[in-house]
């Protein structure tokens, strides 16, 4: 068994490298071009482990069948290269490259080598940008939001790469499988529209002010980034699928109760807020049960996991854990 992780050095992809690394599976990490740091420490981590690090542009696809001819032991896939939200709105020719034919030279790679799986991140912007579409409840896989209902070109891609995906399962018959994660927190988040979700903990765990981009009664779902990695590597390594999609959970909170989450741990935190902008265009509801049961997975409670992300900022600069 070998992995090949796309995106490797990414804000997920590294920990998810990691969590492959620690249960003894080597790993083939794929970046364009990577962060030398983040390489640094997977080595670190690797121990004795093979990883070996390539550079591949997913959007050209002869790049993506190099890789695999140059690694025929590879056997599964988890595809996180992709562009972020702001990035994808800054220059969308580059986005429709990498987001939408990467993920299809990827689909098609897995059908052409016969790979055992492939597992890639959608999101939680396939909902669309409002928890009012859908009523009072929390979203299920089932829901779905019309184009109408959509503010990200980011999310409107990940619907188009979840059809896509489908159909190369119901086509060929090979196994593709997605999840729909909310807000992703954690610390060494270094690029996309969301780095609140790192500096409403980092700034503070490093004895910083930090003002959030958004009203204090603002919504929203979330998980911290070494749960999401742990739900990717188990789902790819379950032995048979029971459906293609799946939301990731969460818990969702208001920003004035995730602030007070974050001074449980550090009392004199100064965490404010913008009360002249409105909330966050997310879902604020999400039912996570699925993957839930899938995997045999349930992430750490959220004051727990804040508590994480705010020890290993401080570990950083040598701060004392709290």
């Amino acid at each position: 068994m070998k992995f090949l992780v796309t995106g490797a050095t990414g804000f997920i992809g590294w920990r998810v490298v990691s969590n492959l690394l620690a249960r003894g599976i080597p790993v083939v990490a794929l970046d364009f071009p990577g962060d030398a740091e983040t390489m640094t420490k997977l080595r670190a981590r690797a121990g004795t482990t093979p990883l070996t690090f390539v550079t591949a542009n997913v959007g050209e696809f002869h790049e993506v069948m190099s890789v695999l001819h140059q690694h025929p032991d590879i056997t599964h896939v988890i595809h996180l290269a992709y562009l972020m939200s702001a990035e994808c709105e800054a220059n969308p020719h580059l986005a429709v490259r990498v987001n939408m034919l990467g993920m299809v030279n990827m689909f098609e790679a897995v059908l052409q080598k016969k790979l055992q799986r492939l597992i890639f991140t959608s999101s939680e912007t396939y909902y669309g940008a409002k928890q009012e579409f859908f009523g009072d409840r929390d979203v299920t896989e089932d829901d779905f939001a019309p184009p109408s209902q959509h503010h990200f070109t980011y999310g409107a891609m990940k619907v188009l790469n979840e059809f896509m995906a489908q159909k190369y399962v119901a086509r060929h018959g090979i196994s593709l499988a997605c999840v729909r994660p909310p807000v992703v927190f954690g610390h060494g988040r270094k690029r996309g529209s969301v780095l609140w979700a790192e500096d409403f903990a980092t700034k503070p765990a490093l004895g910083l002010p930090v003002t959030l981009p958004f009203n204090s009664k603002t919504r929203d779902v979330w998980i911290y980034v070494d749960d999401t990695a742990e739900q990717l590597v188990r789902l790819s390594l379950a032995p048979k699928l029971s459906h293609f999609a799946y939301n990731n959970g969460g818990e969702s909170v208001t920003a004035s109760e995730l602030a007070a989450m974050v001074k449980r741990w550090l009392p004199d935190a100064q965490i404010s807020f913008d009360e002249t902008k409105p909330g966050t265009p997310l879902i604020d509801r999400m039912d996570g049960s699925r993957l839930r049961h899938e995997i045999n997975f349930t992430q750490r409670p959220l004051v727990d996991a804040i508590r994480a992300h705010i020890n290993e900022a401080r570990a950083t600069v040598g701060l004392p854990a709290v």
